[in-house]
């Protein structure tokens, strides 16, 4: 039963995401700072979302909206400490593995998104995409302890 309930809301929520970026409690995965790994329906659909209070809709954040459309690129593992999060994707169309840090250090809370833009503000924040020896390089330079 619990099965069909979730496939049931699996549709929901992705007819949802058609319009916004949704996420739900059973795919919800905290990385602090308003910050959570969405699952989606698939591996296909995993992205880094910036929801603020409970999670019901946010802000796209790794990857973007474009290379997740383009590339078919998704997340395929991230974690999180106090100020970063690291996060590897997979770029299905390439078969080729990004790399991305997320400063968790701002806020864009009473914020009016319809007015400014904080999608624009978000990815100020996050650096990438890079490969993988410029990301270990880049990783020992800001001093983060963090593996997937």
């Amino acid at each position: 039963m619990q099965k069909k309930i979730r496939f049931i809301f699996s549709g929901i929520c992705f007819m949802s995401a058609l319009f916004t970026t949704s996420c739900n409690e059973w795919y919800n995965h905290p990385l602090g700072n308003n910050f959570s790994l969405w699952d989606g329906d698939g591996d296909e659909d995993r992205i880094i979302v910036y929801c603020e209070g409970r999670c019901h809709g946010g802000i796209q954040v790794v990857p973007t909206r474009e290379r997740q459309a383009n590339n078919g690129e998704y997340v395929e593992a991230a974690t999180s400490n106090n100020k970063w999060i690291i996060v590897k994707t997979l770029q299905m169309k390439d078969s080729k593995e990004n790399y991305y840090f997320v400063d968790k250090y701002f806020r864009i809370k009473n914020l009016d998104c319809l007015k400014a833009n904080c999608d624009s503000i978000l990815q100020s924040y996050v650096m990438g995409p890079f490969d993988e020896n410029m990301f270990k390089e880049r990783k020992l330079e800001l001093g983060i302890d963090l593996d997937f």
